[in-house]
């Protein structure tokens, strides 16, 4: 089973990186595969000077191709190709980075990739088993936290896990969290809910 770790945020190495880089090590330790795949790496643009392609269909009774050329379908195409997604967010001033909800943003458009809301249900969003976002409370960590779970309303909620700096005597923007022994054993906790989970869904499923 393949499972890959996406980093959402602005800077390419900071504390969502290494989060993921941990829990991804550990999950190698469970025999499972691994790769972590960093937006940073990727040109990811919002939606914008479009004529609604995406709801064309709707609209003016034919299909048309989203005319923003970025690398969106390439890293859908990337976590198709996982069993189970783990992702890394950081809170920018209360809400998700832009990258992130540039991304979220741009789904509309993967006609290509997902023909309707069940299909990308099944071939993304019940992909995503974990999501570790980055925030205090103070500074809307929570609200972003909510932001995320909105696209799980009306199915199972992956496990997710807040950290805050603060909590651990420690400045978010060093990007130095996994430092901490507390962040460690918060992460590993965070592991081992997503793998029971795994094995509980397993067993259902063999039932």
């Amino acid at each position: 089973m393949k499972v890959a770790g996406v980093v959402f945020s602005a800077r390419k190495t900071g504390n969502g990186f290494s989060c993921i880089r941990y829990c991804l090590d550990r999950l190698e330790g469970k025999g499972f595969k691994t790769v972590l795949i960093n937006a940073f790496d990727y040109e990811i643009k919002p939606c914008s000077h479009c004529n609604y392609e995406c709801y064309a269909k709707t609209i003016r009774g034919r299909e048309e191709q989203c005319p923003i050329e970025d690398d969106v379908p390439k890293l859908y195409e990337t976590m198709k190709a996982t069993d189970l997604l783990l992702f890394a967010i950081p809170t920018y001033g209360g809400r998700v980075p832009g990258i992130f909800q540039a991304f979220r943003e741009r789904t509309s458009g993967l006609s290509s990739l997902f023909k309707d809301f069940e299909e990308f249900q099944r071939g993304f969003l019940n992909k995503i088993k974990g999501i570790i976002v980055i925030g205090h409370l103070t500074a809307g960590g929570d609200m972003a936290l909510h932001e995320v779970l909105t696209d799980f309303y009306n199915i199972e909620q992956p496990e997710v896990i807040l950290l805050q700096a603060d909590e651990f005597g420690r400045r978010s923007l060093k990007g130095d969290l996994i430092e901490s022994r507390a962040v460690r054993q918060r992460l590993d906790r965070f592991v081992e809910l997503v793998t029971k989970g795994i094995s509980k869904r397993k067993m259902e499923g063999s039932a």
